[in-house]
């Protein structure tokens, strides 16, 4: 009898840590994979920051060769106000306003916050029961997962992070998705309306609008629940409250507000960063951000790039450089992508914490 007590509960004690390793291998992996992501992320950029930098000073030595050649004293004069120009816009960390920098930082962190909320409210209207500080740190912890191939590790590292609480997988995919979703819905739509009336390319137009016309339509509520069930088939009775006009709503109410303040944060941002060009004024800085930022995110998003590496930096220098030059806006968009990715790696470091410690 001994023998059979002994051994019967090592049989069932070994699968157990042997699934218990797998998971922690499992969550070792997606964090090497997120942490390998965000290097090469915030590498790309800082190179591309630094090559933008020797643009402008090999531009500044033509210049001084040109100034050197001048035949008159006319032509000096406006070599020399060039040269002078372009030094200035030259960024180094002496002439960068950080105080600036930390307030775009600030507010484009609490812009991530909330579209927690309506990830929190989702689960609810599908029969989950979260806390919200669980809904808030897996939305946040999810966004290093965007810079790893494919995006599908958003979605895995949220519904990791939410079946803490006892979030089971399809209405945590269904929930994740409809956040996601209608974030861009809204994004498009700002961008759309905002963009068509600045100067900007035809294609940027065009881009745009179809971007908000193609992107708000899915997101009626019965169009919606469609799209939601084709994601992640689940029990109608399981539903709840389900996807309804007060969902789709509040969506719309939380993604506005989270695009409003990193509209708000990118503004403050270019600001930060020296120029030749005179900014315009505040009011349409902002909104010139505003649409830039967002339809950058959107069109970065569909392309399924990780982070949307090179399509961002695209959208944003063609838009910005109408108003502030091709310059700034190029650094701009290179300093938008160094910030996005130091701010969003320390909110899911902090985001991490938290799970662990709870």
């Amino acid at each position: 009898m001994s023998d059979v007590d002994q051994t019967e509960p090592d049989r069932e004690v070994t699968p157990n840590r042997r699934r218990s390793v797998l998971i922690r291998g499992a969550k070792w992996a997606i964090a090497i994979a997120c942490a390998i992501g965000l290097y090469f992320a915030g590498e790309a950029a800082w190179m591309q920051w630094n090559a933008e930098s020797e643009k402008l000073q090999r531009r500044i030595a033509e210049i001084e060769i040109e100034i050197s050649r001048a035949s008159s004293g006319r032509e000096r004069a406006r070599l020399e106000s060039s040269r002078a120009e372009l030094a200035a816009s030259v960024p180094r960390l002496g002439n960068l306003r950080w105080d600036r920098i930390t307030v775009a930082c600030a507010l484009y962190a609490i812009g991530l916050v909330p579209p927690s909320f309506l990830l929190h409210r989702a689960l609810w209207s599908l029969g989950q029961r979260p806390r919200l500080g669980t809904s808030i740190a897996a939305q946040l912890l999810g966004h290093v997962g965007k810079y790893v191939p494919g995006k599908a590790m958003v979605i895995v590292i949220r519904a990791g992070a939410l079946s803490r609480d006892g979030v089971r997988a399809v209405p945590a995919t269904i929930s994740i998705f409809l956040e996601t979703f209608l974030m861009m819905a809204v994004g498009a739509v700002v961008a759309g309306i905002v963009v068509l009336w600045l100067p900007v390319p035809r294609w940027i137009s065009a881009a745009a609008a179809g971007a908000a016309v193609l992107a708000s339509l899915p997101t009626l509520p019965p169009i919606l629940k469609r799209v939601a069930a084709k994601v992640a088939p689940m029990d109608p009775d399981n539903m709840k409250g389900g996807i309804g006009f007060k969902l789709c709503a509040a969506g719309w109410g939380w993604s506005t507000l989270s695009w409003v303040l990193i509209g708000a944060s990118f503004s403050v941002l270019i600001t930060a960063i020296p120029g030749t060009s005179e900014m315009p004024p505040w009011y349409q800085l902002y909104a010139i951000a505003t649409a830039s930022i967002s339809l950058a995110v959107v069109l970065g998003f569909a392309s399924l790039i990780p982070g949307g590496a090179g399509v961002r930096e695209l959208v944003l220098t063609t838009v910005l450089g109408v108003s502030l030059g091709a310059v700034h806006g190029i650094l701009a968009a290179i300093a938008a992508r160094i910030m996005f990715i130091a701010v969003e790696a320390m909110l899911a470091t902090g985001a991490w914490a938290w799970l662990r410690r709870t």
